[in-house]
């Protein structure tokens, strides 16, 4: 009677591997870059430097030589070639899910992940073809969601999330506030992109004024996750790096704004220590939203719900009744 929960113990938790682990955390670092670059195609307005799509002037894109080319053509075509192997990584740990994977819904998140990829490809070139500045918004939006994915898979194959996680009652609302400054956050890039392809001071200073609540909201979630009994470190190193990074880039939007922004109204030629501000401010956007993610992910996988004795007082007369056990130790 006991060897068939035995047997099926490793289908709903399998054992850390370093080997899948490894793989989805190479994928997640070799996608960021290419938002730097995506993000630097919009910081020198450079986006129709190459005005066909899927060719590069007409010719295959993979056998064009743009070494000679002009500056703001190498940089578009270098996001292309830099995209499309993105693309391969991704199908390669899809397929690396399919075929050492045992979870099935891990399976279904790599086809998505490969379906988003595609779907970013298209958009690109769409916005190409169309010469469209709501297309390339929605492509850098897209491309930030995608880096996130691909650090949540990283996250669903680590140490922390396949161990053995008992989740304890979330008695200070961890899980609410998380997913809240994950909604603030995801809000905040789309109105970064925004900023970044229409301009717009009071939608920059409005910029601004999310960024700082993002931040107050951030330092709140570590300081309720630091304070949590018993003690959460994944969580809590999760929520202090989400805090890091907003106040990092609060300091990265402020030398974006003062350096870039035209207040004489008229258009400036961007120099290279002021694309690398903007850029990295942009790409910083991105690993906050990744962080957000791996915050409201080990929040859920950690936390169970709050439990009615600590809502609503500790019962003298039936204490065995007011903790829940079996079932936080079944849902984990």
């Amino acid at each position: 009677m006991t060897n068939p929960p035995e047997s099926a113990t490793p289908d709903r938790t399998p054992r850390h591997r370093r080997a899948p682990h490894w793989a989805a955390v190479l994928a997640a670092a070799f996608t960021l870059p290419l938002l730097y670059v995506g993000g630097s195609v919009t910081t020198y307005r450079v986006g129709m430097a190459v005005p066909d799509w899927p060719t590069t002037f007409g010719m295959n894109m993979f056998l064009y030589n743009f070494w000679n080319a002009p500056f703001g053509v190498q940089v578009e075509h270098t996001h292309r070639l830099y995209g499309a192997a993105v693309g391969v990584v991704t199908i390669a740990l899809c397929a690396w899910f399919f075929l050492h994977e045992s979870r099935g819904w891990m399976k279904a998140l790599g086809l998505a992940a490969l379906a988003i990829v595609i779907a970013q490809g298209l958009l690109g070139g769409t916005r190409v073809t169309r010469n469209s500045t709501t297309l390339a918004a929605l492509h850098g939006c897209l491309g930030q969601v995608f880096f996130a994915m691909m650090v949540a898979l990283a996250t669903f194959t680590g140490r922390d999330w396949l161990g053995d996680s008992r989740r304890t009652p979330d008695a200070k609302g961890l899980r609410r506030l998380a997913v809240v400054t994950l909604g603030l956050i995801a809000a905040q890039i789309g109105l970064g992109a925004w900023v970044r392809h229409f301009s717009g001071l009071a939608a920059a200073a409005f910029h601004g004024v999310v960024g700082v609540a993002i931040l107050g909201v951030a330092a709140h979630l570590f300081v309720r996750a630091k304070g949590h009994e018993p003690p959460k470190p994944s969580l809590r190193s999760a929520a202090r790096a989400l805090e890091v990074l907003a106040g990092l880039q609060i300091l990265l939007g402020f030398a974006s704004f003062f350096a870039l922004w035209p207040f004489d109204g008229m258009p400036r030629a961007v120099g290279f220590y002021q694309a690398v501000a903007r850029t990295v401010h942009q790409t910083n956007g991105a690993v906050i939203l990744a962080a957000a993610v791996v915050t409201t992910l080990r929040a859920f996988r950690h936390l169970g719900p709050a439990s009615p004795a600590r809502v609503e007082g500790p019962s003298p007369t039936s204490p065995p009744e007011s903790e829940p056990v079996p079932n936080l130790e079944v849902v984990a």
